[in-house]
């Protein structure tokens, strides 16, 4: 890592959510709806989305400015246990895989703090909080047109496991890393 990357990656630092920070999340959730190249790429949530993560469903992180405090970016991790829309069911994962799989459900950074690694950082937190608990593996969905996402999986270990429809009938990749 250079120099200048290094003092970079020191003005953020990724911190757990709590429902105090929910207002933060939905703004970054508009401005990154607001910036899309196609309205199909990202699913948006809401309120009740969010605070189920952070009270029963799993967790959410937040990158934060060091310096000001701003919220720069958010991910939401879902741990769906036993459910039906468990994404290990795609992938043909035991039952007890499935007990030790967690979503990389939704993420986004503010357009401001776009560039300095914030969502792979956010998602390295993730990761290693998951193994500490014992997870084996992670999944996310993603456009398939949404090379910016899909690469960004890519980058960090996931391969393209399943395509197949989802939110509602539209196009969607399973992307999958065994931890």
């Amino acid at each position: 890592m250079t120099e200048k990357e290094e003092k970079r990656k020191g003005e953020f630092v990724i911190l757990p959510c709590t429902e105090k920070d929910i207002p933060g999340i939905l703004k970054i959730v508009e401005e990154a709806e607001n910036t899309l190249e196609h309205r199909e790429w990202y699913v948006t949530d809401g309120e009740d989305f969010f605070a189920a993560h952070m009270e029963r469903e799993g967790f959410v992180l937040k990158a934060e400015e060091r310096q000001t405090g701003r919220m720069a970016g958010f991910l939401a991790v879902r741990i769906p246990g036993e459910s039906r829309d468990n994404l290990g069911r795609f992938w043909g994962l035991t039952e007890a895989d499935l007990l030790r799989t967690a979503h990389m459900e939704s993420a986004a950074v503010a357009p401001a703090f776009r560039g300095h690694g914030l969502q792979g950082r956010m998602m390295a937190e993730a990761e290693r909080m998951l193994r500490e608990r014992g997870f084996s593996w992670l999944m996310g969905t993603v456009h398939p047109e949404n090379i910016y996402s899909r690469n960004h999986f890519l980058k960090l270990g996931y391969e393209a496991a399943v395509r197949t429809e989802m939110y509602g009938g539209l196009p969607r990749e399973i992307m999958v890393k065994k931890l």
